[in-house]
């Protein structure tokens, strides 16, 4: 059997980006995997053997691998319902494929396999196909995709995930891998901290977050979206990224020698500084859902370019004239422009406008990035520039001395240590990028260079530069005949919103029919099928509608806590059966509450695009 050209294939299909990486490494034939072999095991299975700095390790059962995998599985709840799994090592594929056959179909499998090498072994002479196909899987390998990892947790860690989470490791990996274990442990962990703080703020916001996205439908029109500059601007271009940390005080005016030679991007507690020491900055970033309008109440601001999500404060979004540049999009906003081959690039956001405007400069292809005002840090009591003191009451507890730029102690606070964590493994993890801390103050950002700011527009801003220019030439991401579509489908979210009402009911109706039977034990073969397979055809057409990508954050607050606690299945077939069914019920309420109190606010919204 020609298990290569079987992989292969599958791959070609079903993950063509890998497919064409690893086209790309048997062209270069850089790797190598002489120090992978196998050996016979007495059940007539096979058993890795990976040789590590002179040592030899046997990564499966030598007796019985099939009956270890069994041992191993049971550990773990993989039964259970909405589970997500984050394994490190997936060696020649039988721990995977124990546990593939354990988990749900709406389960999530993250596997990070820490040696190319192992990968390109196994895709050799061991069949892997059914684990490729398997779509419950995203596969990340290092030295091919291994950036995507810490993008797609902090893209898809939510509310339900925070919960179910499998954290495992295939046995032996993580005493061969130590260093590479460590930092998988530590990307997850990040992942969950960023995750928390802003599951926390949709909880408590989901209402606002939606309201904002359909009221801002009617900036699509007139808009462009980040990966559109990635080509347009030359990477001797430096940015230069403005916070209103307490240091922005000492270097603020030293800003006006940059002007017209670097991108100079505000975020937006930063506008009314550069706006009071007149400094001629080229845009600004906004992404709260319930930012202050006193940032962005002074008209001078208004007509410059906003770069800004859906879910940015509608009044702020109203009150801007200027051009609307997207930096990422709300799941409803992505699937509609994948529909016109409009590609969103990933994104690590970070949780805040600060690191929300450095990864937009990444996905722009600056390559020079200027920080000022980035303090992470505070300045005696000052939070903010101008010595303001602006604490966030939910972390005034967890302060924590870190190293400063100047080698000395400094206090820094729990949200401020996350963003700080989050620059560190962004610039350990982007080779490419010359990060430059001018903030003249403020915590350390681990390799960053220290800079004066003067010194940094010295060395760095050496080329005329017009972001207005820029903006000048290029036309909105939609033509006009494009818009007409894109217009059509957002009109058609005011009938996807009736039929998911209507569908909500009908499945309201059928599973408490089905609770009612198990409850009552008057089993009815013909009518409990038929119940089944109208909650499975409704939930499947609640899924594919646009709308539920809208409704899906709206009702996050009202099920979370039934999905929590309903999440664990028994050895009861019927109660496995009851607990899914409350699941369902508690979101087809969700679901008719969304629509009965969204739809004025969606018809509203529809006139005006």
């Amino acid at each position: 059997m020609d298990y290569f050209k079987q992989n292969m294939s599958v791959i070609e299909k079903a993950r063509p980006s890998l497919y064409e990486a690893l086209e790309k490494i048997f062209d270069s034939k850089v790797y190598s995997y002489s120090n992978i072999e196998e050996a016979d095991t007495r059940d007539g299975n096979k058993a890795l053997i990976i040789e590590k700095d002179n040592n030899k390790y046997r990564m499966n059962s030598i007796y019985k691998p099939l009956a270890e995998t069994k041992k191993w599985a049971e550990q773990y709840e993989f039964g259970n319902i909405n589970v997500s799994v984050i394994m490190f090592g997936m060696g020649n594929g039988l721990f995977v494929k124990e546990m593939l056959g354990k988990l749900q179909s709406d389960a999530k499998v993250y596997i990070y396999e820490p040696d190319i090498s192992v990968f390109l072994y196994v895709l050799n002479y061991v069949d892997i196909s059914d684990i490729l196909k398997d779509d419950r899987i995203y596969l990340i390998i290092n030295d091919i995709n291994k950036k995507e990892f810490d993008i797609l947790l902090k893209r898809d860690i939510d509310w339900i995930m925070m919960k179910t989470q499998i954290i495992c490791n295939h046995p032996v990996y993580d005493k061969v891998y130590i260093d590479e274990f460590e930092e998988f442990l530590k990307i997850i962990y990040d992942a969950n901290k960023i995750a928390k703080v802003n599951i926390d703020t949709e909880r408590h916001m989901s209402a606002t977050l939606v309201d904002n996205v359909i009221k801002n439908l009617k900036y699509i029109k007139e808009s462009n979206y980040v990966s559109e500059f990635a080509t347009k601007i030359s990477k001797e271009i430096p940015v230069i990224i403005v916070s209103a940390g307490p240091s922005l005080d000492k270097n603020i005016d030293e800003l006006k020698r940059a002007e017209g030679k670097a991108f100079i991007l505000a975020t937006d507690t930063a506008v009314k500084y550069l706006l009071k020491h007149e400094i001629n900055f080229d845009a600004m970033i906004t992404i709260d859902a319930k930012k202050s309008i006193e940032h962005l109440s002074d008209e001078r601001c208004h007509n410059i370019p906003l770069f800004c999500v859906l879910e940015a404060k509608s009044y702020l979004m109203d009150m801007h004239k200027g051009r609307k540049i997207w930096v990422r999009g709300s799941v409803y906003m992505y699937e509609l422009y994948n529909k016109f081959n409009r590609i969103f690039p990933g994104y690590n956001s970070g949780g805040s406008v600060a690191t929300s405007a450095f990864s937009s400069c990444v996905s722009m292809n600056f390559r020079n990035i200027i920080l000022i005002g980035q303090d992470l840090a505070y300045d005696g009591e000052s939070t903010h520039a101008g010595g303001l003191v602006r604490n966030n009451q939910a972390y005034e507890n967890d302060k924590e001395l870190v190293e400063g730029i100047d080698g000395k102690q400094i206090w820094s606070r729990y949200d401020w240590l996350v963003y700080l964590d989050w620059f560190e493994r962004v610039i350990r993890d982007n080779k490419e990028l010359n990060v430059i801390d001018a903030t003249e103050g403020g915590a350390l950002i681990h390799g960053s260079k220290v800079m004066k700011l003067s010194e940094a527009i010295d060395e760095y801003c050496k080329v005329d530069f017009s972001f207005s220019k820029l903006l000048d030439e290029m036309p909105y991401t939609f033509s006009d005949s494009e818009y007409i579509e894109v217009r059509n489908k957002m009109l058609h979210l005011s009938k996807e919103f009736i039929s998911i009402r209507q569908k909500s009911k009908e499945g309201l109706e059928a599973a408490n029919k089905l609770i009612k039977i198990i409850n009552t034990e008057k089993y009815n073969t013909k009518s409990e099928n038929k119940n089944l397979k109208k909650v499975d055809k409704i939930n499947k057409f609640l899924a594919r509608q646009d709308a539920y990508n809208i409704l899906d954050v709206y009702i996050m607050n009202f099920v979370s806590k039934d999905i929590q606690t309903v999440n664990n299945l028994s050895e009861n077939e019927n109660e496995n059966m009851k607990k899914t069914l409350e699941i369902s019920i508690a979101i087809y309420k969700a679901l008719i509450k969304a629509v009965d109190e969204l739809t004025p606010v969606l018809e509203e919204s529809l006139e005006q695009i």
